[in-house]
């Protein structure tokens, strides 16, 4: 399974163990979304810094999705199907993170359309908020593709 992870918070007064993690994590700017495995290793780091992302299981729809609009080549050449294809392939292996691809494995995307949830970026998921672990992460990452 496969868990995509979307960096909220920006790095002002942030621990240095916290800004060493995003950054291992690749999500070095606002908005920008990483697909990590679900290994025991990954949840560990994103647990570390749940106060600044939002996290949780990505369908295979929403992966061709992002995928289609966003993926983007090293070399700056165009994606082609059968590319996209590959890398569909090696993200449900949980070989992405390896740099043999001549794939950026980030995905920067836009401010999601009619904003955050109520509560705004500082509360929890569970509190109305927008971090944390999300049961539907499909429909964020949907708005905030287009």
């Amino acid at each position: 399974m496969t868990i995509a992870v979307i960096r909220i918070r920006g790095l002002i007064n942030v621990e240095k163990t916290i800004k060493d993690t995003l950054m291992m994590l690749r999500l070095e700017t606002k908005h920008s979304c990483v697909l990590l495995p679900e290994a025991p290793v990954y949840i560990g780091m994103v647990n570390k810094v749940k106060d600044y992302v939002t996290f949780g299981k990505v369908s295979d729809d929403t992966i061709k999705l992002l995928m289609s609009k966003r993926l983007k080549r090293k070399d700056k050449k165009k994606v082609t199907p059968d590319l996209i294809e590959r890398v569909t392939k090696l993200i449900k292996e949980g070989k992405l993170l390896k740099d043999d691809v001549d794939v950026v494995p980030i995905f920067v995307l836009n401010p999601p359309k009619k904003g955050f949830e109520k509560e705004g970026i500082k509360k929890t998921y569970v509190q109305g908020g927008a971090l944390g672990k999300r049961d539907n992460i499909d429909n964020l990452i949907k708005r905030m593709v287009d």
